[in-house]
């Protein structure tokens, strides 16, 4: 992972963490344009293009171990370079699909901005009670994921 990947996914993370905890939803009736979902949405649109970008980066380079497989001398070599093409294949399209589901939720955040949220809190239904989240570790056998609970 690159430089400015990694400087994506942290400003990411830690803006997905602080827009859960930071404002109630009136706060945001003042704040003009860019809200905490619009700029929520802004970073997911940014982490998108950078994906992309790593995407493109691992397709070009399967496409590389691809002509060095089909020149490989031996079985071994060609074994090997296959599996590397493969993996960087796969990686290329995990990148876009990640990029594609930033791009959707980042365009919804957007253009939503928080107007539905604040209706809501103003009929009533945010006043009684505010949403917490946990976030909560889930290992498997050659996996590691994140459960998002959301408890009323």
């Amino acid at each position: 992972m690159d430089k400015l990947s990694r400087v994506v996914v942290l400003a990411l993370v830690s803006v997905t963490g602080i827009a859960g905890v930071v404002q109630p939803v009136a706060a945001e009736e003042g704040q003009g344009f860019l809200t905490a979902r619009r700029s929520l949405g802004l970073l997911f649109i940014g982490g998108s293009a950078a994906l992309v970008k790593q995407g493109f980066d691992f397709n070009s380079e399967a496409d590389e171990l691809y002509a060095r497989y089909q020149a490989a001398d031996t079985a071994e070599d060609a074994v090997r370079l296959y599996e590397r093409t493969n993996n960087r294949d796969v990686k290329s399209q995990v990148s876009w699909a990640l990029a594609a589901a930033f791009t959707v939720s980042g365009v919804r955040l957007l253009l939503q901005g928080g107007e539905a949220s604040a209706r809501a809190y103003r009929s009533g239904a945010g006043a009684l009670s505010t949403p917490r989240f946990a976030v909560e570790p889930q290992l498997a056998a050659r996996r590691i994921g994140l459960v998002v609970k959301r408890s009323f």
